[in-house]
């Protein structure tokens, strides 16, 4: 693995060494031998071309995605696409605010570094609507011929496609993964006779995986407990935790806060597109996690995804709301102490019969308006979203975005997280979209941190972020697409 310098000679386009994105981002070129954009033939491999066009064979591609296992995953299987293609692919990943940052330069000053772009979806409507990203629909109707059999866009599973695609009726990209919350709880403390009958005797019900946000909250505290104590037959020599979760000043926190949210009748846009910030349902649900603070781990107000994953796997928590594609970590064991001790849910609700949802974390593949060259890019998102490569992301531990892959029976048998990611996907809402949720997005972020951190109660902390959103949106109000 390592930093591609290479000039990009059909387009003067260049990616220096010690440019910030790759400073702490993970590059990768994946190709075989080939020649430049610049000329000369690719060596191919006819044989392997699976119905894949060679046609653009010697075209240089440059795609920029979120540093996770997926992206690691789609760079070691690239030279397939290569060697069905003739295309070279030069991936580059950056963590996620990295990423962004790097992507709006890009495509705001028209720098033409990088072909293809997964982008996370949310800003779908600021880049579309500034007209920086290509309309995919013609170019899957121009490029019918040129794909393979194994690829088949109807496969992928429909909401996403409406989340991550899908902008003022017109779809600017793919989905490239189907990140979607759940809930993670171990299963062995759950199962464990003598945990069960105590918790029955305290709180005079069942001890099981929690439907409701009040039976999440009994799980939360009934588990917290002090080194020295008893969990589960044996004496504690470190503290545990009924509950993790993610309470910086960061997206991380906004996004938690969503699934209570959500879960309570709130949230930050209504089915009308009025803003709903403020609302008694979003206060109430700010409120419940403030108070979940109590049973989670000192220091969870500087806690993001990375420090929930960690406290699961270390085995000092019980259960948290997080990202179906972490399932990975929590059976990993080179870094895991609780291998086979994890089960996944449903995202609790207000009140039983309610109705779950999840929330939406896909990312979408874009071809930039600068893309050197916009059917072999599509190639490149087609040849992605294929059966094999989606089948072998899932293998290896990834998070694919089709039905196929998620109905696989050699996955299902192998992945416990795999009926329930489904499951997720099915209900799944989106977080608003617009052009101006990077600004509504650190709203939230501040207002919720203060909230979690006690310098404004959960009531005027989400009013003054509903203040400051309805400035930031002004006559845009209500919302017609979000």
């Amino acid at each position: 693995m390592y930093l591609n310098t290479r000039t990009r000679s059909s387009r003067g386009r260049h990616l220096p060494a010690g440019r910030a994105l790759a400073a702490t981002g993970l590059a990768v070129t994946a190709a075989l031998a080939l020649a430049g954009c610049s000329g000369g033939s690719a060596d191919v491999d006819p044989e392997a071309a699976d119905g894949w066009s060679q046609e653009f064979a010697g075209t240089e591609l440059n795609v920029l995605a979120e540093a996770t296992l997926n992206s690691e995953i789609l760079a070691e299987l690239a030279p397939d696409f290569t060697a069905k293609t003739g295309i070279e692919v030069n991936i580059e990943t950056a963590p996620f605010a990295q990423l962004v940052q790097s992507v709006t330069l890009d495509f705001s000053t028209a720098q033409g570094d990088f072909d293809v772009v997964s982008i996370p979806y949310d800003y779908l409507g600021a880049y579309a609507g500034s007209d920086y990203v290509e309309e995919i629909t013609p170019l899957i109707e121009a490029n019918a011929d040129r794909v393979g059999d194994d690829y088949d866009p109807d496969d992928i599973i429909p909401g996403l496609w409406e989340t991550a695609a899908e902008w003022g009726g017109k779809s600017y990209g793919m989905p490239s993964n189907s990140a979607v919350t759940m809930m993670m709880y171990r299963t062995d403390l759950l199962e464990n006779p003598e945990e069960q009958a105590a918790f029955a005797a305290a709180y005079g019900y069942d001890l099981a995986p929690a439907q409701t946000w009040q039976q999440y909250h009994d799980i939360a505290e009934f588990f917290t407990r002090d080194a020295g104590e008893t969990l589960a037959g044996e004496v504690l020599t470190e503290p545990m935790y009924g509950v993790t979760m993610a309470g910086k000043r960061h997206e991380a926190a906004v996004f938690e806060w969503m699934n209570y949210a959500g879960g309570f009748g709130g949230g930050v846009v209504d089915a009308d597109g009025e803003l709903v910030v403020d609302s008694d349902a979003s206060v109430e649900s700010l409120d419940y996690m403030k108070s979940l603070g109590e049973f989670a781990p000192p220091g969870f107000t500087s806690a993001t995804w990375d420090e929930v994953t960690a406290n699961l796997q270390q085995g000092i928590a019980a259960q948290a709301i997080s990202w179906g594609d972490t399932a990975g970590a929590m059976d990993d064991e080179s870094q895991s102490a609780v291998v086979g001790k994890i089960g996944y849910g449903d995202i609790p609700v207000a009140a039983e019969g309610d109705e779950h949802h999840a929330l939406h974390g896909a990312w979408t593949y874009t071809i930039s308006k600068q893309a050197v060259d916009k059917d072999a890019a599509y190639l490149f998102v087609a040849w992605a979203l294929s059966a094999s490569v989606q089948k072998q992301i899932g293998e290896m531990g990834g998070v694919p975005a089709t039905r196929a892959a998620f109905e696989d029976a050699d996955l299902v048998a192998a992945l416990p997280s795999w009926p329930q990611q489904l499951s997720s996907l099915e209900n799944a809402v989106a977080r608003p979209r617009n052009a101006e949720w990077p600004q509504m997005l650190d709203q939230l972020a501040l207002q919720v941190s203060t909230a979690l951190v006690g310098d404004e109660s959960p009531q005027n902390a989400l009013t003054d972020a509903q203040t400051e959103i309805e400035g930031i949106l002004g006559d845009k109000l209500p919302l017609k697409d979000f």
